[in-house]
């Protein structure tokens, strides 16, 4: 359960969390030192992104997303080049749909962990996210994995809803994984779709870290895509995340 100043603060632009009072197991998102081990432990405030931060959370997801996701590790992107394409649509688009979030270290100052959230809606004539567009072959390949993932389900029918919110990206600073931050950033994403009147979230989970986060928060699996039956030969060395699985919830 998250610390109560999420509910007390839910309208204000910062929340604020000591992370002295929360386990310190390996965040759910990637593996990493525990803090339990560190001290003191840092206080982070959960920010709404807004455009001042847009240069650290493109630093963030061009390192730390695609270096250390495991699909995206799997793929060998030539970083930092490769994905600029992919990071600068997502964080515009983010941007526009005011409901993503950053962690920010309240000493330092620094943004040390991003979700990308944008809403989709029914009637969309449009695809920013068409595959076509991209330059790079890996992000094309990794765009196909995801549409893939959906198969033949539609969660605008199944939440009987016109508009939902996309997780699309989160990420954690490696020296600051272990944290839970990704469950909190979660968790803050969901209470601003509340806000929004969006009635429910979904996101494509790539590895089972993250697939871990989003079931702690009472998110169900509607598809998944095993990688080696996808894809033998590029997608057969995954490990433990062995596939991609499509999760949603209802807002409520």
């Amino acid at each position: 359960m998250y610390n109560n100043v999420l509910l007390k603060h839910i309208n204000k632009p910062y929340l604020t969390y000591d992370d002295r009072t929360v386990s310190t197991t390996s965040d759910s998102s990637s593996p990493g030192t525990p803090w339990s081990k560190v001290f003191p432990v840092p206080q982070m405030d959960l920010s709404l992104m807004d455009k001042e931060h847009t240069d650290e959370v493109f630093s963030l997801i061009s390192g730390s997303f695609f270096r250390d996701e495991p699909l995206n590790k799997c793929l060998c992107f030539e970083l930092p080049d490769e994905p600029v394409e992919f990071t600068s649509l997502a964080i515009k688009t983010a941007l526009q749909d005011k409901c993503s979030y950053v962690a920010i270290d309240t000493v330092t100052q620094k943004v040390v962990a991003v979700i990308l959230n944008i809403i989709k809606s029914k009637n969309d004539e449009t695809n920013p996210w068409d595959v076509s567009q991209f330059k790079s072959e890996k992000l094309r390949y990794i765009l196909k994995v995801l549409k893939c993932v959906h198969g033949n389900v539609d969660l605008f029918q199944t939440f009987d809803t016109d508009h939902l919110l996309h997780i699309i990206v989160v990420t954690i600073d490696e020296n600051y994984r272990g944290l839970r931050l990704t469950e909190k950033l979660i968790h803050s994403s969901l209470e601003r779709a509340k806000q929004l009147g969006i009635k429910a979230a979904f996101s494509e989970a790539t590895s089972l870290y993250s697939s871990k986060a989003f079931r702690k928060l009472g998110f169900q699996i509607y598809n998944e895509v095993i990688y080696s039956k996808y894809d033998e030969t590029r997608l057969s060395n995954l490990g433990e995340h062995d596939r991609c699985v499509l999760v949603a919830t209802n807002i409520d």
